[in-house]
């Protein structure tokens, strides 16, 4: 923790045990200036950096958690020209052109 950038916080990640998910945990100096403990209240009254700082690593963390469910919703698939997806249309037909050549000729 660095005080002359007015950074009191380290953030440590963390996975919870319940969920299996990453978490960000906040520790905070309880020397810093922007601290107080009084009784049975204990305040903090960030810097600005600090914020930023906390921002940034959650900004991190949620864009990761949405590529990772993207991934897994939406798994990538490369395809080449040779394998075009066969359209509905296109597999109705195909299968029709089958059925046409197994069945028995009843007309001859």
């Amino acid at each position: 923790m660095k005080k002359q950038e007015n950074m009191y916080v380290s953030l440590q990640l963390d996975k919870d045990v319940t969920s299996g998910e990453l978490m960000i945990n906040i520790q905070f100096d309880r020397n810093a200036p922007n601290f107080f403990t009084n009784k049975n209240t204990i305040s903090w009254c960030p810097t600005s950096e600090e914020l930023n700082f906390i921002n940034e690593a959650y900004g991190v963390l949620t864009k990761a958690k949405h590529h990772k469910q993207d991934h897994i919703d939406k798994p990538h698939v490369q395809e080449t020209e040779s394998e075009e997806p066969i359209r509905n249309a296109d597999e109705k037909e195909i299968l029709n052109r089958v059925f046409e050549k197994k069945r028995p000729a009843f007309n001859q």
